[in-house]
């Protein structure tokens, strides 16, 4: 994951390194590793790492990008990366974003394993399509929670027990669509995991929070937050609650922000979800190449 960044950027590896010192176990040597390593089976004792990786990927850019002398205005993630960007706004450090991330996956790979639950993508049905079909499915005995949905690619995210992925596709059929099941496990955002986010709030419990640095924008509501007190109950809530993540760029383009730097190792958080207006623009970070065009135009202003 990121190698040729990393390689061709070596401040981007020297933050994974000092990460990996902080944390106390190699995450920047799991980059490289085989697919099980990141994904280890369902009902494997080892918890995933695949969100973890990710965040110390996104986050050590973020690191790179300010040491070159951008400030960034605003920050949002997009589910767990809301952690890493309350982690970079100095909400709380490093070592505790890590360790609330790894708390969360952790225990909810145990929810996942009393019951087995996935996060399937729908593309080409509107949004009242799918929420129909969920209703149905919840209407039949079936749980379905729409926890994502994307305007502008007509694709929506939908979190359900393993079981009833038969019923599901079964329901879709007259419809043109394509359907994918995501390799992480755990339908999270969904209200299977009541559970995770009422342990979540219990153990956030024990960490020390402060205000942002800079603007913060919450999924659960799309909205700025300032308050130590409500990021804590907002990032634990929202695990068992949608993902605003269209709503949230939508609030950021009304409160005036143009310029969105999306952060390695993705490429299609902001522009893919909704359209953006004639002013506004998208700098992508997640190849050498990219990642040179974003400090060049952040460099001139």
């Amino acid at each position: 994951m990121g190698r040729a960044l990393r390689s061709a950027f070596p401040v981007i590896e020297d933050h994974l390194r000092r990460l990996d010192k902080t944390l106390g176990y190699p995450l920047s040597g799991a980059m490289d590793g085989p697919p099980a390593l990141l994904f280890p089976p369902m009902h494997s004792r080892t918890p995933t790492i695949f969100m973890e990786v990710t965040m110390a990927l996104s986050l050590s850019v973020a690191r790179a990008l300010q040491r070159a002398g951008a400030a960034p205005g605003a920050l949002a993630g997009r589910s767990m990366g809301e952690y890493s960007a309350a982690a970079f706004a100095g909400v709380f450090s490093e070592k505790d974003c890590f360790r609330m991330v790894r708390t969360v996956t952790s225990r909810g790979q145990e929810d996942c394993q009393a019951t087995p639950s996935s996060l399937v993508t729908v593309y080409g049905l509107s949004r009242t399509q799918l929420r129909a079909v969920a209703a149905g499915m919840k209407k039949a005995g079936h749980l379905c929670d729409v926890v994502a949905f994307y305007d502008k690619p007509r694709l929506g995210v939908a979190g359900l027990r393993n079981a009833s992925l038969p019923e599901l596709k079964a329901r879709l059929a007259p419809f043109r669509h394509k359907l994918s099941v995501s390799k992480e496990s755990g339908a999270f955002h969904s209200t299977l995991f009541d559970r995770l986010a009422a342990r979540a709030r219990r153990y956030f419990g024990q960490i020390e929070f402060a205000a942002p640095a800079v603007p913060l924008y919450l999924n659960l509501d799309g909205r700025r937050e300032a308050g130590p007190a409500e990021i804590k109950k907002k990032l634990a809530s929202a695990l068992n609650r949608p993902v605003l993540w269209q709503e949230t760029i939508h609030n950021m383009l009304a409160d005036g922000v143009r310029t969105f730097v999306e952060l390695a190792p993705g490429a299609m958080l902001t522009e893919f979800v909704c359209a953006l207006p004639p002013d506004a623009e998208v700098l992508r970070t997640d190849t050498p190449e990219n990642f040179k065009r974003a400090l060049r135009r952040l460099a001139a202003g």
